[in-house]
């Protein structure tokens, strides 16, 4: 019987206990929400970050912060210490007088306060110091960091583009003046069957002094697929005086070029020039010389010939 009554007060305390926190918790928190729902004048510090300065301008400021009064709810306050804010100053507005500024932050209190729930009351420093320096702008032409390899019996057909060609750097003229051209981020493209066409960005080494416009180009470059055809080809003689005849061994070599294949029908054998340079016998010193190719269809790959040398006999 004892035991009973014992367990039951034991419960009745505890429950006890538990009201007691319950409404202590339900207390901190109605308080809570009336003390930080009212408004206060507090010390904020607020991250700066520089908008609109002027074209060809690089802003300096040992300023990070806004030190400055604000009237907020205690909720609001509470949140920007422990996660500072970041607020836009206005650069346009500042005067420039020898490689320094000052931007008036009475100015732009409305701005200001705009970015803010709440409203700034006063700043610790009224104005904000800053260095500046103007800088240069040259274009420069683009170079491509690609390595394609093409699916067997495809090629290209005509010389790449990169649109735009040249870029606009601008910096420091000590830091731009040796930058005659910039790379693209490398590209690597296996088994090519057909046109290409990607946009690539421009690397960019000196992010923090150096700006790039546009900061990517497009590559583009056609494909086709090729076949092979084999010609005869008559060599022609140049640079022979008109005193002397010469007899060439052979008159003629085997040609062989790639083509695109809807074009290998229109391919003909004068659209080659093979030709003897008598020049390059040094008056008959030689006994044979290479055979040059002076003509050939642009958009012919590979082009080889047998024989590669020629000999010759002077008739006087």
């Amino acid at each position: 019987m004892n035991s009973n009554i014992s367990s039951s007060n034991l419960v009745k305390k505890k429950q006890k206990i538990k009201l007691f926190l319950i409404f202590n918790v339900v207390s901190f928190l109605f308080w809570g929400t009336t003390k930080f729902s009212k408004n206060y004048s507090e010390l904020v510090f607020f991250d700066v970050n520089f908008v609109n300065s002027p074209n060809l301008m690089k802003i300096e400021s040992d300023y990070k912060t806004i030190d400055g009064y604000i009237n907020a709810s205690g909720f609001q306050i509470l949140l920007y210490r422990f996660f500072p804010k970041e607020i836009y100053v206005d650069v346009s507005t500042a005067e420039f007088n020898n490689n320094n500024g000052v931007i008036d932050l009475l100015s732009q209190r409305r701005s200001l306060d705009d970015q803010i729930n709440g409203s700034f009351l006063s700043f610790e420093n009224d104005k904000l110091f800053f260095k500046y320096s103007k800088l240069e702008s040259k274009k420069v032409k683009v170079n491509i960091s690609a390595e394609f390899k093409f699916q067997s019996g495809y090629s290209s057909i005509n010389d790449f583009k990169i649109e735009p060609d040249s870029v606009t750097i601008s910096g420091p003229e000590h830091l731009i003046q040796d930058i005659n051209y910039v790379n693209t981020a490398p590209v690597e493209i296996d088994k090519i069957s057909k046109d290409i066409e990607f946009f690539v960005k421009i690397i960019n080494n000196d992010m923090d002094n150096i700006t790039l416009q546009p900061k990517k180009v497009l590559y583009t470059e056609s494909v086709k697929r090729f076949t092979e055809q084999d010609f005869e080809i008559f060599i022609d003689v140049i640079n022979k005086p008109d005193s002397i005849k010469i007899k060439l061994f052979p008159e003629k070599v085997k040609l062989t070029s790639s083509f695109p294949f809807e074009l290998i029908n229109e391919i003909k054998n004068g659209d080659f020039e093979l030709v003897f340079d008598y020049s390059k016998t040094d008056n008959a010193k030689f006994e044979s010389i290479p055979i040059d190719i002076i003509r050939y269809p642009k958009f012919s790959r590979n082009i080889r010939w047998t024989p590669t040398t020629i000999s010759y006999l002077i008739k006087k």
